[in-house]
């Protein structure tokens, strides 16, 4: 018989209210590895990509910005970020230089995972408190 960690909160919280066990089940539901899961639940210092959490999102019925949120992501999904025209005249060291400036100021987006708040049958149910 497999062993099973607990779920931290907020995961457990969202999981229970999306009629969701296990880690394996929340992978599946999301179209997932089980480890990129496991990865996204227990290690938000791993770093998980946008498509990844937004599957996440989808399988638990929440925000894609909450999700992000546990994962240490400030997501802005208001409007993506297009470089403007003159990047064309950029060589490509140039290129290199500017994505990872943007790579940085991400990373600087980074923050630790708040308390949930999930609305269950008119009831707000808060973690961490």
């Amino acid at each position: 018989m497999p062993r099973t960690r607990p779920l931290p909160e907020p995961w457990a919280t969202a999981m229970t209210a999306a009629g969701i066990k296990t880690r394996h089940e929340l992978a599946e539901r999301a179209g997932l590895h089980a480890t990129t899961v496991s990865r996204l639940i227990d290690n938000p210092e791993h770093p998980s990509s946008v498509d990844t959490i937004r599957a996440v999102a989808e399988a638990l019925r929440l925000d894609v910005r909450d999700v992000a949120h546990w994962s240490g992501i400030a997501l802005e999904l208001d409007e993506p970020y297009l470089p403007p025209p003159e990047a064309a005249l950029l060589n490509r060291e140039q290129r290199k230089l500017v994505t990872d400036m943007i790579r940085a100021l991400a990373q600087t987006n980074r923050h630790p995972r708040p308390p949930l708040k999930i609305q269950t049958t008119g009831v707000v149910v808060l973690s961490g408190e």
